[in-house]
């Protein structure tokens, strides 16, 4: 179970990822421009693939799951595998697809990756072979092969390996392709893109010929376009912000913590109306305090409050969706909701990228999350829920009781017959 949603949180990263880049039409491999001695190359690469593959000890089944500062995959993982580290190293073959966050990513000579990899990274180094490659990333350098398709958002793009069919660059300042003339372990002698190559700048960028065997496809890029460091340190602050409040949560309102998924579920309407009327009602009353001069202070620090509400709902958000999750998975380690954590808040910063669809999600999650926060702190809701759980626990006892009464009944009247017995045999 804990695998399948894992899945589908993979998938909805992936989705985020090719909604990234325009949307293309598969094309075989001869109408991609693909030659006969990459694919002799292709052949090569795979058979050497398998042999070390068989030559290897280590073998896992199934999909991994890593974090650490240094992570390095030296076994053949058969199935899928999601990493949160500092610096990942591919030196073996991955069976599935790869979703990788780190700084750095290299995929070694030895490396492959039987499907897509989806990263996020500051660096990305591909030295090995994969399927599809699904980036953004500060820099990108592929000296290996990429069988299919590239989609990458990034800043410098160095090749001097193979990209099977085309390549998609956005955002890209820098266009470097390089000879291996002379050099070991390379695939082949020169950079090379067997289909088209669409890509965005703020200029148009000089590529050599002779490398691209498709089209050339520019589209201007403005100066105001944020770079790929900025969306990183933006990410990083969001997830920042949602471990401190889950942190101050669990340390100070426990209760709240754990009630946050019922209340999202059992109590949706109201926290929706509070949600939306609660901003209103305090800009109201703290407007009023202000223009007739009284209690200007209180009207000041209730602007503050909800200001410092607000700035917190979408955290209360995702920390009630990780509450719904952990408990349909039945997690109940703090290490496992804290990296499930984690990935419910990434999924949704990406999804919040998303024109138009990202703004309404992204509102739609701030009014919940205030909702939720209020219906947390108001006396009356809580003493609705405690006043829940009492009336179920009195139901139990009394149906306890009534079970106890009804065993106790037949007891009763065997010990009664017996002593009417023992009294009739000494009279």
């Amino acid at each position: 179970m804990l695998k399948n949603k894992f899945k589908v949180i993979a998938l909805l990263i992936a989705i985020v990822f090719i909604l990234m880049a325009p949307i293309v039409r598969a094309e075989d491999n001869e109408a991609a421009g693909q030659t006969t001695e990459d694919q002799a190359v292709i052949d090569g690469a795979e058979e050497q693939a398998t042999q070390s593959a068989i030559s290897q000890d280590n073998y896992k089944e199934g999909d991994v799951y890593l974090t650490g500062n240094e992570v390095t995959i030296d076994y053949i993982v058969d199935g899928n595998l999601f990493v949160f580290a500092n610096t990942v190293n591919i030196t073996s073959q991955i069976g599935g697809d790869a979703f990788i966050f780190a700084k750095t990513v290299n995929v070694s000579n030895t490396g492959y990756i039987f499907s897509n990899l989806f990263t996020l990274a500051t660096n990305v180094n591909i030295n090995g072979m994969v399927y599809d490659l699904y980036a953004s990333s500060d820099n990108v350098n592929i000296s290996g092969y990429v069988y299919r398709d590239i989609r990458v958002s990034t800043n410098n793009f160095s090749l001097s390996g193979v990209v099977g069919r085309n390549a998609y660059l956005q955002k890209v300042n820098n266009i470097q392709v390089a000879t291996n003339e002379g050099e070991e372990n390379t695939v082949t002698s020169q950079g090379s893109i067997n289909g088209d190559l669409n890509y965005s700048a703020k200029q148009e960028l000089s590529i050599p010929d002779g490398i691209v065997t498709g089209n050339i496809n520019y589209t201007p890029v403005s100066n105001s376009s944020a770079s790929i460091q900025s969306y990183l340190l933006a990410l990083g602050r969001f997830l920042v912000t949602v471990i401190v409040i889950w942190l101050l949560c669990l340390w100070l309102a426990p209760k709240f913590l754990n009630r946050t998924d019922l209340i999202l579920t059992k109590k949706l309407p109201s926290t929706i109306g509070f949600g939306i009327l609660t901003p209103i009602v305090i800009l109201f009353v703290a407007a009023i305090l202000l223009l007739l001069g009284i209690a200007g202070t209180i009207g000041g620090l209730g602007i503050v409050i909800l200001f410092v509400a607000c700035a917190i709902s979408t955290s209360i958000f995702i920390i009630a969706i990780n509450n719904l999750i952990c408990k349909k998975l039945h997690v109940e380690k703090t290490i496992g909701k804290f990296g499930i954590l984690i990935i419910a808040a990434a999924v949704l910063w990406l999804i919040a990228l998303i024109p138009y669809v990202g703004g309404v999600i992204s509102i739609i999650a701030a009014v919940l999350g205030l909702g939720l926060l209020v219906n947390g702190i108001l006396p009356s809701n809580r003493n609705k829920d405690f006043s829940v759980d009492k009336k179920d626990t009195s139901k139990e006892n009394k149906a306890k009781t009534k079970s106890e009464t009804k065993t106790e009944k037949p007891k009763k009247e065997q010990k009664d017959k017996k002593s009417k017995k023992e009294n009739t045999k000494n009279k």
